[in-house]
């Protein structure tokens, strides 16, 4: 029997949780880092647009989006994906296919028509897995410029 997988709105007390998923990951701990983006999500981010999964009352995943509109000259308000992030003992479990889903609900529920996420070109797996929930490559390019150092 699958285990029921409960998603809520981030809260400040999930930091502990998120900076272990990401150090088990990367073998680095950026609580200071971590604290920053939850209270940025807190403050000025709808709070149906960052979630935590629980299973067996544990945060396992998390998903840290927003909402904007009139952005990069897209009309009405759409909805990003901003960092996602699952535990690596609980990875193929339907935790970030839950999280994603309802993040989408929720961008719905809110009149939003458009969610877009940013995936590394060597982030096939990233790719695959928003490919299966229905995200398709955008219209819009991705460009960037390396800036050089300015300690000359």
């Amino acid at each position: 029997m699958k285990k029921q997988i409960y998603v809520r709105s981030l809260e400040k007390r999930d930091l502990p949780a998120i900076v272990s998923m990401e150090e088990r990951q990367t073998g680095v701990a950026r609580p200071d880092y971590w604290e920053k983006r939850i209270e940025i999500s807190e403050a000025i981010r709808p709070h149906w647009a960052s979630l935590v999964a629980e299973l067996d009352n544990r945060v396992v995943g998390f998903v840290l989006g927003r909402a904007g509109e009139f952005e990069f000259g897209l009309p009405g308000t759409v909805a990003w994906i901003e960092i996602i992030g699952v535990d690596p003992a609980y990875r193929r479990q339907g935790i970030a296919q839950e999280l994603v889903g309802q993040f989408a609900e929720s961008a719905e529920d809110h009149g939003i028509k458009t969610i877009f996420t940013l995936v590394a070109s060597d982030q096939s797996e990233m790719q695959h897995f928003f490919s299966t929930l229905g995200f398709v490559h955008g219209k819009m390019l991705h460009y960037q410029k390396e800036i050089a150092g300015s300690g000359q």
